[in-house]
């Protein structure tokens, strides 16, 4: 009872850093032209200080956009690892666990949509970039599990042993 309840909160904790990031996400894509690259340009200079050498900016807007969705991938990620279907198995071990990345795109699609109609324009290449942070996130954290289980079940088998 009191590990369901901690799993609940978790979950709704999860929520709404999904909805947080996904705020965040659209809300850029909703600023124009000009507002976007202020803001590039800005994180452009500063890491350029931090790091002591320049840097593309092509280059760094593409990797804010591969970032962001590995981050909403790892957060969705994690809330499946905390759901179970109807037979009691836990949803990241599941044979559909392909099918996830397609929120990852269909929320870049919705991003990339966002930005026709704040006058930036829409690329395929950002949603294929997106997606792709997405299952990154995704994936990393489902290996990280697995890695989790795996020590788990070793150490019970090995302590079985001795």
């Amino acid at each position: 009872m009191k590990q369901t309840m901690h799993n609940t909160r978790v979950r709704w904790v999860l929520g709404i850093l999904i909805a947080l990031t996904l705020a965040f996400i659209w809300s850029n894509s909703m600023q124009s032209r000009a507002v976007s690259g202020g803001m590039s340009g800005s994180l452009k200079t500063w890491l350029e200080q931090l790091l002591h050498t320049e840097i593309s900016e092509f280059l760094l807007r593409k990797a804010a956009h591969f970032s962001e969705y590995g981050l909403l991938g790892m957060e969705f990620s994690l809330l499946l690892g905390l759901q179970y279907d109807k037979n009691g198995k836990n949803l990241q071990c599941g044979r559909n666990l392909l099918d996830f990345p397609l929120i990852g795109m269909l929320c870049a699609v919705t991003d990339e949509t966002i930005q026709i109609f704040s006058g930036r324009g829409s690329l395929v290449s950002d949603v294929w970039i997106d997606t792709a942070g997405f299952s990154t996130g995704f994936f990393l954290i489902v290996l990280l599990f697995l890695f989790i289980n795996h020590c788990k079940k070793s150490r019970v088998t090995g302590n079985r042993k001795g």
